[in-house]
């Protein structure tokens, strides 16, 4: 029935917020503790004590890249930063691995790097667990430099349009394939002009070499919802902050989704197993920063694999290009160390050298004055 279908929509595409309420209702007699709530400013004199940051990152690049700031970091200030790496995907990992912890108010890792459209969920329930760039006065001094179009997605996150986190990177969204696979049906991937379209390639591709025809994650399909919404120019949030369910656009995009997992093409995955599931899949959707990940995790594996634009939406309105919203750096408030965490931010975010360097390892930073640099002018090989 009508009814019966738009709850099933309700319960996959509340996918952060649901996953929070479980955790709420598990957890709310549970008691922990809780770092004392500092007051820091972007003013602040430079903390040089030697200092541990934990710092919850991808592995891959992203990894790369902050520990390569740490080091730039301390040899140009004279700060005295060491890093404990805890790997984790930015999305609906972070989600899982972080939401127990803001609702206990356990010890936090300094340093939080998570995807964009994880963090809407997140920041309805727990935006007072953070710390906000725009109040430390991130933005106020350096709010210029960033592209806006991040700087909109970030502000969309909360109600009131104050961005928490420190932004990192973005790109588009794309799809990433195996040509071969699909010349084994007889296709080319890039002549597919719909996700219907797509829904039938994969069955056949399926049945007859076994692959998956797309990964997603065993907790929900949040991501690819939001880039099927934004490919028919919506959002996720409307304007006063609520999660659009309800339209036709929404409703379109659930259908889809659930046609694709009522086909068996789906190869869900958890929250460690993304990137071997992207392999064993023919196809997967991912933001363009991903081609440096899997040429460093897979290097045996970039002789498969193309890039391509999104699958057109529909034959009729093939869509806009969905922007992945790529990740940003978090803070909460029961971290450790958040003044070090947030003067370390402050500088990898802005600094010439590491966003030269972010570039140097293909992080697409939202920061604009990367691509006035050197490496700005290389090009990368995938």
């Amino acid at each position: 029935t009508r009814r019966s279908s738009d709850l099933d929509m309700k319960k996959r595409y509340k996918l952060v917020i649901a996953l929070l309420n479980i955790t709420l209702l598990f957890s709310l007699s549970a008691c922990g503790k809780t770092n004392e709530e500092v007051t820091a400013n972007i003013a602040d004199p430079m903390i040089k004590k030697a200092t541990t940051l934990e710092v919850y990152v991808a592995n891959g690049k992203l990894t790369n890249y902050v520990e390569n700031a740490a080091k730039i970091y301390n040899r140009k200030t004279g700060a005295n930063i060491d890093l404990k790496i805890v790997n984790v995907a930015s999305g609906t990992a972070t989600v899982q691995m972080i939401t127990p912890k803001l609702v206990t108010h356990e010890d936090m890792p300094d340093i939080i790097s998570m995807a964009d459209t994880s963090a809407a969920g997140v920041l309805e329930k727990f935006q007072d667990a953070f710390y906000s760039a725009d109040e430390y006065g991130f933005y106020d001094k350096y709010g210029d430099q960033f592209y806006d179009q991040k700087l909109n997605i970030l502000r969309q996150q909360t109600s009131n349009e104050t961005i928490i986190p420190w932004a990192s990177d973005f790109t588009p969204a794309l799809c990433y394939y195996q040509p071969k696979k699909f010349a084994e049906i007889g296709v080319d991937f890039e002549e597919i002009s719909s996700w219907e379209e797509y829904i039938q390639v994969a069955k056949a591709l399926k049945e007859k070499t076994g692959s998956f025809g797309i990964a997603l994650p065993e907790s929900g399909d949040q991501e690819l919802f939001i880039n099927m919404l934004a490919q028919q120019n919506q959002s996720l949030l409307d304007e006063e902050g609520n999660i659009r369910l309800n339209t036709k656009e929404a409703k379109h995009a659930a259908k889809l989704i659930k046609e694709m997992i009522d086909s068996d093409i789906v190869h869900f995955y958890g929250a460690q197993d993304a990137e071997k599931a992207f392999q064993e899949s023919a196809m997967f959707v991912a933001g363009g920063w991903y081609a440096t990940n899997m040429s460093l995790n897979f290097p045996d594996a970039s002789d498969k694999w193309r890039m391509a634009p999104l699958i057109p939406f529909s034959k009729e309105n093939p869509g806009k290009g969905a922007v992945s919203g790529g990740s940003s750096f978090y803070v909460p408030k029961d971290a450790k160390n958040p003044q070090v965490a947030q003067q370390f931010l402050t500088f990898m975010l802005t600094d010439e050298e590491c966003l030269a360097n972010a570039l140097e390892l293909g992080v697409a930073t939202s920061n604009s004055l990367a691509y006035q640099t050197e490496a700005a002018e290389k090009k990368f090989d995938y």
